[in-house]
């Protein structure tokens, strides 16, 4: 029965040991698996989609393209193509032949036709004034495809709910309406390629 006990432990230290070699094992075979991933990545990244980034500024209602660059980037995916045409919002689209939309972005409005007013009353709050010389600049990335013509911007235009002359409470209700009808197309841009 000795001979049993002496064996039994003798099997479980070989049992480690063999867990041991294995463990040693492990990181080469990690290391071997390590360019292989590092490779895959690499052709992905060759593979990835080319981008335009087209850069817009604005002064009240005039809005140019001021630059159309390409970029390596993963373009951000499109935004639905058909049964928009009743939507608010903002948004660019890539038209290619016959004037058919090949990719589209919603995004929140870069050119806003108000700003917030602090009143020094406390008991007012914040309201919306319209801001008709507002300007800036925002960017916008599209694919970079030679099917790619042209790009549009559109956006909300607002339905006044108050008359000219009203109640500051009232104007307040007027500015919060801006953007209460579809959006319609406001700037067309042709793409140089």
């Amino acid at each position: 029965m000795a001979t049993k006990s002496k064996q039994h432990p003798t099997k479980a230290k070989s049992g480690r040991a063999a867990a041991k070699s294995k463990a040693k094992k492990a990181p080469a075979t990690r290391k071997s698996a390590r360019p292989a991933t590092k490779a895959k990545t690499d052709k992905y990244s060759a593979k990835s989609p080319k981008a335009m980034r087209l850069t817009f500024s604005y002064r009240g209602d005039e809005v140019k393209l001021i630059s159309a660059k390409p970029v390596e980037m993963t373009v951000p995916p499109s935004d639905p193509l058909k049964g928009y045409g009743k939507q608010k919002g903002f948004w660019a689209e890539l038209k290619g032949d016959k004037d058919k939309t090949l990719y589209r972005r919603v995004m929140h409005n870069p050119t806003r036709n108000d700003a917030e007013v602090f009143s020094n009353d406390p008991e007012q709050g914040i309201s919306r004034e319209p801001a008709p010389k507002r300007t800036g600049v925002f960017v916008v990335v599209v694919p970079d495809t030679d099917k790619g013509q042209e790009v549009t911007l559109s956006r909300s235009e607002g339905q006044p709910v108050a008359k000219p002359g009203a109640a500051r409470r009232a104007m307040s209700a007027n500015i919060r309406s801006l953007a209460t009808g579809p959006a319609k197309e406001f700037a067309r841009f042709k793409l140089k390629k």
